[in-house]
């Protein structure tokens, strides 16, 4: 068998030289090779192994629950009595901590919207504590349609917010970066010497120029390989490149980062450096369901605004084992960073879609990612059939899907130079739409540079997305229906042709943290 893998490789050309010890089951990318040792920073691969809460480098907590939300806030939780006075007293009385909500059905009929951290909501299993939200957005606050079509409640906020500050102002602003530098250094010269200790998060932020200038749109093409447009939309935007690192060292005007850059460093792109400082930090929803009622699914941009989780400039929080029911919209990650979403299960009590304009969709957004760096999801369910399952927008860096499956899943990628994202180990069920996707179309392409998809698979055979999709693409071990397997693409896409589920490591995200790690 190892000979076999050996003669596929050389016949291939993108795998590496079968290693001596290699198993008979497994095939390894040119990217990555056994064990990361084929890995370059400057490469094409991103490094994905920060992805999730505290970078991976600690477990979600399970602190134990002080109060109960029956006991002490006197809430009924029997399906019928509206339970939201209670949780809003109990989130203003409780400082911090574990809040319990024990098995039963709690109505909660107003929008909950809280800005404080170190705060869990934990119930006592999905589908055991169940808050259900009768109302929509709409039902609640009445919907101004922007122009004619699309709802104001499309895209958010949730019916459950939690949103804080991250500021990226002068009062943050540590220093400029002085000098060129080029992805996968370590080292950057700054204006002047800054007061952080070693092992201090820090920010570094890059800008597109503004338009009109001569260097407009670089920024955002640079996020597309330089080898599409940046779409009109995007030029000019501040802030573009929001990378956090801890800091290595620092020497004078000099400092070494704990990482690679995965960006070039500018000057025309005004390059920053800030201090990282969320408001709102260490918030987790666990052990419950969030369900709403059964309505049809009244199409695309016509949403009422069922919507459930909405975090929004948050860090180092969490959705644990969470069940959510008839959503138009299941759970929002804006401007978040270091966040995993984990177990959660998106579901219908039935089909929504019985109308000419649901067109078999159940739902707007199931799960997205956008502006934030560093968030995992993982461990999910998506049940059910949305216009986008999953989706990653807005200038997200090392966003992290991983061990999830759908019914007829699609990856969707929402333009607005999305950078960097990692699809691995992911069960497409039907397989009939993988890279259906939205946005704008003066957003640029759907994906930014460097997305990569590690072992992708479905019922039947995958067809790859139509070659204006984005630059600079990876498909490892994606099984694919027949279509060239080759780099040839002017858009310079990476393609090994390895059977689905047979690369390993099967799981890319989790062995590239364990060799960092060392564990």
């Amino acid at each position: 068998m190892k000979l076999i893998l050996c003669l596929i490789a050389f016949a291939s050309l993108t795998w590496p030289a079968c290693p001596a010890e290699a198993s008979s089951s497994c095939a390894y990318s040119s990217l990555w090779g056994v064990s990361g040792e084929k890995w370059d920073p400057a490469g094409r691969l991103p490094d994905f192994s920060y992805a999730g809460y505290h970078a991976g480098e600690t477990n979600i907590p399970n602190a134990p629950a002080k109060w109960d939300f029956k006991r002490d806030f006197h809430a009924r939780g029997d399906g019928s009595t509206d339970d939201s006075g209670a949780l809003l007293n109990a989130i203003q009385s409780i400082d911090a901590g574990v809040l319990f909500i024990p098995e039963g059905t709690y109505v909660i009929a107003r929008r909950i919207d809280i800005s404080k951290g170190n705060f869990v909501l934990r119930g006592a299993g999905s589908n055991k504590t169940i808050l259900l939200f009768p109302n929509s957005l709409t039902d609640l606050f009445g919907n101004k349609a922007k122009g004619t079509e699309q709802s104001q409640w499309a895209f958010r906020p949730g019916l459950l917010n939690i949103t804080g500050k991250d500021p990226i102002n002068a009062e943050t602003r540590l220093a400029d970066v002085t000098a060129p530098a080029k992805r996968g250094d370590r080292t950057l010269q700054l204006s002047n010497k800054i007061s952080v200790a070693k092992g201090e998060w820090i920010r570094l932020t890059e800008s597109d120029p503004k338009s009109g200038s001569a260097d407009a749109g670089s920024l955002v093409h640079y996020l597309y390989g330089n080898l599409m447009p940046s779409g009109s939309d995007l030029i000019g935007t501040p802030h573009v490149v929001r990378f956090l690192t801890r800091i290595k060292s620092v020497s004078d005007k000099q400092i070494e980062l704990e990482r690679p850059l995965p960006y070039d460093v500018r000057p025309e792109w005004t390059p920053e450096l800030h201090r990282f400082a969320p408001s709102v930090q260490e918030f987790g929803i666990e052990h419950l369901s969030i369900h709403f009622p059964w309505t049809p699914y009244p199409g695309h941009f016509k949403e009422k605004g069922y919507n459930a989780i909405f975090f929004q400039d948050v860090s180092q929080c969490w959705v644990n084992d969470v069940e959510v029911q008839n959503a138009d919209f299941g759970i929002d990650l804006s401007l978040t960073n270091f966040c995993t979403v984990s177990d959660v299960t998106l579901t219908t009590s039935a089909s929504r879609a019985v109308s000419n304009e649901a067109r078999g969709w159940n739902g707007h957004h199931g799960i997205d990612s956008g502006h934030g760096t560093e968030n995992l999801i993982t461990n999910f369910g998506v049940q059910t059939k949305f216009v986008h399952d999953i989706s990653v927008e807005w200038y997200a860096l090392h966003t992290v899907f991983a061990n999830g499956r759908g019914v007829d899943l699609n990856m969707d990628h929402h333009r607005e130079a999305n950078y960097s994202t990692l699809f691995s180990n992911l069960d497409c069920g039907a397989g009939t739409r993988p890279f259906d996707s939205g946005g704008s179309g003066n957003r640029g392409a759907h994906s930014g540079a460097y997305s990569t998809f590690w072992n992708i698979h479905a019922s039947g055979s995958l067809r790859l997305p139509p070659l204006d999709f984005g630059p600079l693409l990876n498909f490892i071990g994606v099984q694919l229906a027949g279509q060239k397997t080759s780099d040839q693409t002017a858009n310079q896409w990476l393609i090994e042709p390895q059977a689905a589920g047979s690369v390993c490591p099967v799981e890319l995200q989790q062995a590239m943290k364990m060799r960092r790690l060392k564990k």
